[in-house]
């Protein structure tokens, strides 16, 4: 996929399950977790999910702290044969919880 996040991308080895919440299937879908920053999460998935969709997910980061946000589908890639892979938008996150990426940016940057 195109570069197209305004934060530095990280590493996040995660497997975690999210749910639709606009309320037309809300089932939970598991989804493997690529990379994340602060405006984002890039995941792979094998399910089809509609772009623009809403979902809520818990993202334990490398903290080990629980990050409860909201993710807007923006885009998708199907050129994998066995997995979809989507970049979404934090679209509804915490304060604190976004310093946090921001912080670990920062710490990033000083150690490279």
């Amino acid at each position: 996929m195109q570069e197209k996040r305004k934060s530095k991308r990280f590493v996040l080895e995660a497997m975690i399950a999210m749910e639709r919440v606009d309320g037309t299937k809300n089932r939970l879908v598991p989804i493997n977790v690529i990379d994340v920053s602060g405006s984002g999460i890039g995941f792979s998935c094998m399910e089809i999910l509609e772009m623009n969709s809403v979902y809520k997910l818990q993202l334990k980061i490398w903290t080990g702290d629980v990050v409860d946000a909201l993710v807007n589908i923006v885009r998708f890639d199907n050129s994998n044969d066995d997995k979809y892979i989507y970049g979404a938008n934090f679209i509804g996150m915490p304060e604190n919880d976004t310093s946090k990426f921001n912080i670990h940016e920062l710490f990033e940057a000083a150690n490279n």
